[in-house]
Order: C-alpha cells, then sequence, then structure tokens
C-alpha cells in the first residue's frame, strides 16, 4: 500500500510542476498593436519565466533523486511533499511581485518563500535518507548527489540576501535573479561529474571519498574533460590514447596516483 502511496505521490509531484511550468508559459504577454509587438513587456516576461524555471527545476531533479532513495513513504512525508508542492506554485507569481514592484516588503516576501521552501525540502530530504541509511559517509554520499557542493549555500545565501534587501531592495533582486540561473548552471555540470564517477568502480569510488573536498573536485572535473576528448575522438584510438595520457598525467602528477591504478578504477 505504501509503496503505491510512493508512486503516485510521486507522479503526482511531477504532474504538478509540469502544470506550473506549463501555466507560466502560456502567461507569457505577447501584446501586438498593429504591426509591432511590445518587445520589452515580452522579454522583461520572459526573464521572470526563465528564473523562475531554473529555480523549479532544480528542485525537480533534487525531488526526483530523493524519491527514488523511498521504497515508501510515511504520511508525515505526504503531507510535508504537498505543503512543499503548494508553496513551489507560489514561485512564479512571488517572482514576478518582486520584479514588477521591487520595494522592501516584495523582497523580503521572495526571500522568505525560497527560504521556506529550501527548508521544507531539507527537512524532506534528511526524513528519507535518515529512515534508509544509518551509516554517515552513505549519507553523505546521497546528500552529494541531491545537493552537489551546495547543500548549505543556498540557505545561508538566501538568508543573508534577505538581511540586505532590508535596506537595498534591488541589489537583492539581482542577486535573486542571478541565484537560481548560476545554480541550474552550475548543478547540470556536477550531475555531469557525478554521472562519471558513478561509472567508475567500488574501489575507485572509494579513493575518491579518502581525497580531500577539493581534490575530489579537481579530479571529477579532469575526469569529465578526458571523458569529453575521448567521446569527441570517436574511434580515433590516437587520439584516444592521448587523451588518456594527457589525463593520467594530471592525475599522477596531482594526487600521486598510478596509470595502473587508474585504470582499473575505471575498467
Amino acid at each position: 500500500m505504501k509503496a503505491k502511496l510512493k508512486e503516485r505521490l510521486d507522479v503526482f509531484s511531477d504532474a504538478i510542476i509540469a502544470i506550473l511550468i506549463t501555466i507560466m508559459v502560456l502567461e507569457l504577454p505577447v501584446e501586438i498593436h498593429g504591426q509591432s509587438v511590445h518587445y520589452a513587456q515580452l522579454f522583461h516576461a520572459v526573464g521572470i519565466y526563465l528564473v523562475s524555471f531554473c529555480f523549479i527545476a532544480n528542485l525537480w531533479y533534487q525531488h526526483a533523486v530523493i524519491f527514488n532513495e523511498a521504497k515508501t513513504v510515511p504520511n508525515r512525508i505526504v503531507v510535508l511533499d504537498l505543503l512543499f508542492l503548494f508553496l513551489l506554485s507560489l514561485m512564479p507569481t512571488f517572482t514576478r511581485l518582486m520584479t514588477e514592484a521591487t520595494t522592501q516588503v516584495t523582497v523580503l516576501m521572495y526571500g522568505g518563500l525560497s527560504l521556506v521552501i529550501s527548508l521544507l525540502f531539507r527537512w524532506i530530504a534528511k526524513t528519507i535518507i535518515h529512515e534508509k541509511y544509518t551509516d554517515k559517509e552513505d549519507m553523505r554520499k546521497v546528500y552529494n548527489v541531491i545537493y552537489g557542493d551546495s547543500y548549505l549555500e543556498s540557505g545561508l545565501l538566501y538568508l543573508g540576501i534577505m538581511v540586505l534587501g532590508y535596506f537595498w531592495p534591488r541589489v537583492a533582486l539581482v542577486l535573486y535573479i542571478i541565484m537560481p540561473i548560476r545554480s541550474f548552471i552550475s548543478d547540470s555540470a556536477e550531475r555531469e561529474e557525478m554521472d562519471e564517477v558513478a561509472k567508475m568502480d567500488v574501489q575507485g569510488r572509494h579513493g575518491l571519498l579518502e581525497m580531500s573536498h577539493s581534490d575530489q573536485r579537481q579530479f571529477k572535473r579532469l575526469l569529465l574533460d578526458y571523458t569529453r576528448q575521448a567521446r569527441r575522438a570517436g574511434k580515433e584510438s590516437a587520439e584516444q590514447k592521448a587523451a588518456w595520457q594527457n589525463f593520467s598525467h594530471q592525475v599522477q602528477q596531482k594526487f600521486g596516483i598510478s596509470d595502473a591504478t587508474l585504470a582499473l578504477w575505471l575498467q
């Protein structure tokens, strides 16, 4: 019963988010006077849509990942998730309100809603993860997949920008517009890196986790660069070999990992 409830809640959440994005598109104003289009108004509306889309898309990905970790969902998660979706559906309206009437009140309202959504989702994620895992290392891996390198960043930033918005609303407006777009771009790159790490064998992933945080980031970027070069090389064995040698040399130089060990990690 609870497994079916989890599936239905997952489908319902995806449907709500899809409908929300569709409504946002349909509300884009296209005013035509004679043969002229009001481009300034249209681009302004598209900008609002872009910010809202990036914010919602980031949360949709995180929501999908965390619910993949859950086999069943308790009743409290159902209630919290419905509340999360309700608040998320208000985001486009609050974004438009802030951009069209940038005052201390509207900026604080947007920041407050963003912060509440972020904290509520973390509550949902923590509940699901702690029910499935007991080992802290396993918990950390799941948190890294969901949030990448920005687990605490977004909540603290939204809180900091709210304080800033109390004194300088327009400065806060610019930062609130930049944050979702920046997160959308950086999270996409991090997800691609995580996909490549997932292809490593158990020994390789264990070795990666033993590195410092900064070394992990460097290694993942080198691995992603190598994968892209190898993919572009196609069937050209010489180019693939050159890409591997370059990757292996950099890894050995920076982390002291031998070519043989690296080959075992990525076999």
